[in-house]
C-alpha cells in the first residue's frame, strides 16, 4: 500500500498500485532506490516526475570534464548527460532530421534541465560557421558525421594537408574562432575508421602528426598502377590501441556495461533467390563490365530491385535516356509476411527505397497498418504515437536512417537488407532497446547467398562493406 503525495495541500487516499512482482521488476530495470520507487508509484506524481540519474551518469557529471566525448552505446542516455553538464548558452549541432523534429528541445523539457538551447544541423554549421556567435557550451550529436577526414593529402596554399570534408573543416574552424568553455562529442559509434580518432583529437585541441598516424594505422594499395587507396590495417593490437585512445578522450560503454540487459536473440535466415532474380544476375554478368559496379548491382537484384537505365527513341535522330527501376519477385517478402502474423509490432530495415516500397505494398495488401521512414519522411511525429499505442503497426525504415527515434514497444526487428556502413547497423540496434525500457528483443537477419551474404558478414564483423568489396575486387 502506498499513499499519494501531497498535491494542492491535500493528501490522497492510500491505493495499491502494483503487485510485488511488478514492483521488483521495476526496481531491477530502472535501478531506483526505495524512496524514488514510492514516489513514482503514484499516478498523480508520475505525470510530473523526472526519473533520477543512473549511476554511470552521476559518475560522469561528478568528474565534470569540460571537453570530452560521450561515446556511450545507443540508448545509454548520452543526451541527458550532456544537458546536465552544459552551462550558459548552449549550441547543439545535430543531424538535420533531429533539428526538424526538435529532439533536443523535447529532451530538454522532458528532463527538466532548462538549458538555453540553440539547435542547428551540421549543414547549417557548414554554411554559417563564420557568423555564429560565441557559446558557453557546444555539443555535437552523432559526431561521427562531423569527422570527415580522408587518408589522402591535398595541396592548400603550397602546404600539403589532409583531405577533409567541408563539415569537418567548418567544425574545426568554428571551434578555433569561438572556443567554448565546454565541448562535448556524442556518438555511440565514434570510430568506424581509424582516422575518426585523429579527427576527434584535432577537435579536442590535440596536434597530432597526420603522416605518422596514417603510416601506423593505414596501408597503401595500388590499383591498376595509377590509382592509390588507403585501407585500415587489421590486427588485435591495433584495435586495442584505438580503443585506448577512444577511452582517453571520453567515456565509453554500452547498455550491458551499465545495466542488467536481458539476452538479445539474433537469428540468421537464409533465403533462396527466385528464378527471376537468378536470371537477372546471369544477365548482369554480361551486361556490366566493371566488377565493382557489377557486384553492387547484383546485391540490389538479390534484394528484389535493380536501378537501371532505359533508352526511349524520340525520333530517328534522338534517343532519350531515363531511370528505370526493375522489380523482381523476392522470397524475403514472403518471409516478412509470415513474421507479420506473429508480431503485431514489427520494425523492418531495408537499404533500398524501392525495396521498402515493395515490402510496404505487400503488407498493406494483406491488411496491415504500415508506415515508412525514408529520407523523404519529413514528419516523424507518428513514431511516438505508434510506440505508445497498443494497436498493431509495422514500420519500415531505411537502413541508413537509424538514429533519432525510439520504438521500445517493438519486440522484433527484421533486417531485409543492411546499409553498407557498420555505423548504421550499430545505431539501428538501439532503436528498440533503451535504458528506460530493457527487454528481450528478436533481431532477424535475412540474407541470400552471394553479395548480400558478403555484406552481412562484413557488417557483423564491424567492417564497412565498401571496404571489403574494394579489397576483394
Amino acid at each position: 500500500m502506498y499513499s499519494l503525495p501531497i498535491k494542492n495541500g491535500e493528501r490522497g487516499n492510500p491505493v495499491e498500485l502494483w503487485d510485488r512482482e511488478n514492483l521488483s521488476d521495476l526496481r531491477k530495470r530502472n535501478q531506483r532506490d526505495e524512496a524514488s520507487l514510492q514516489c513514482c508509484l503514484s499516478p498523480v506524481y508520475k505525470r510530473n516526475m523526472i526519473p533520477p540519474l543512473y549511476e554511470h551518469q552521476k559518475k560522469i557529471i561528478r568528474e565534470d570534464r569540460k571537453r570530452c566525448g560521450l561515446f556511450l552505446g545507443t540508448g545509454a542516455s548520452k543526451t541527458r548527460t550532456a544537458l546536465e553538464m552544459a552551462e550558459g548558452k548552449v549550441l547543439v549541432i545535430c543531424p538535420k532530421q533531429q533539428r526538424e523534429d526538435k529532439t533536443w528541445q523535447n529532451e530538454n523539457e522532458k528532463w527538466g534541465t532548462k538549458k538555453n538551447l540553440t539547435v542547428i544541423s551540421k549543414e547549417d554549421l557548414r554554411r554559417d560557421w563564420d557568423i555564429l556567435p560565441v557559446y558557453d557550451t557546444v555539443i555535437i550529436d552523432e559526431c561521427h558525421y562531423n569527422l570527415g577526414v580522408l587518408p589522402q593529402l591535398v595541396q592548400k596554399n603550397k602546404i600539403q594537408r589532409p583531405k577533409t570534408s567541408q563539415i569537418f573543416e567548418a567544425t574545426r574552424q568554428f571551434l578555433i574562432k569561438n572556443p567554448p568553455k565546454r565541448f562535448y562529442l556524442l556518438s555511440a559509434t565514434p570510430v568506424s575508421k581509424p582516422l575518426n580518432i585523429w579527427a576527434i583529437a584535432t577537435l579536442l585541441g590535440q596536434k597530432w602528426d597526420f603522416i605518422a598516424f596514417r603510416y601506423k594505422y593505414y596501408i597503401e594499395i595500388r590499383i591498376g598502377g595509377t590509382r592509390r587507396i588507403w585501407m585500415p590495417k587489421k590486427g588485435d593490437e591495433l584495435k586495442s590501441q584505438l580503443a585506448e585512445l577512444v577511452q582517453k578522450f571520453g567515456y565509453t560503454g554500452g547498455l550491458n556495461d551499465f545495466f542488467d540487459v536481458p539476452e538479445q536473440t539474433h537469428k540468421v535466415v537464409e533465403i533462396e533467390l527466385s528464378p527471376e532474380q537468378k536470371r537477372g544476375i546471369s544477365e548482369l554478368q554480361f551486361a556490366e563490365a566493371d566488377p565493382l559496379v557489377r557486384r553492387a548491382r547484383q546485391r540490389t537484384i538479390e534484394n528484389g530491385v535493380l536501378y537501371a537505365k532505359k533508352i526511349e527513341e524520340i525520333n530517328q535522330y534522338t534517343d532519350k535516356m531515363s531511370n528505370e527501376t526493375r522489380i523482381f519477385p523476392s522470397r524475403k517478402i514472403d518471409y516478412i509476411l509470415e513474421r507479420a502474423i506473429e508480431f503485431p509490432k514489427l520494425l523492418i530495415y531495408a537499404n533500398y527505397t524501392a525495396q521498402i516500397n515493395e515490402i510496404a505494398k505487400a503488407l498493406r495488401d494483406e491488411g496491415y497498418t504500415v508506415s515508412t521512414l525514408t529520407g523523404a519522411t519529413k514528419d516523424r511525429t507518428f513514431i511516438k504515437r505508434v510506440d505508445e499505442s497498443s494497436e498493431p503497426h509495422i514500420i519500415i525504415a531505411q537502413a541508413s536512417i537509424s538514429s533519432g527515434y525510439e520504438l521500445p514497444s517493438f519486440p522484433c526487428v527484421i533486417y531485409a537488407s543492411k546499409s553498407w556502413k557498420y555505423v548504421d547497423y550499430e545505431q539501428s540496434l538501439g532503436r528498440v532497446l533503451r535504458s528506460n525500457h530493457l527487454k528481450k528483443n528478436l533481431y532477424i537477419h535475412l540474407i541470400v547467398d552471394g553479395c548480400d551474404s558478403d555484406c552481412h558478414e562484413a557488417i557483423m564483423s564491424g567492417q564497412d562493406f565498401q571496404e571489403k568489396l574494394t579489397l576483394n575486387i
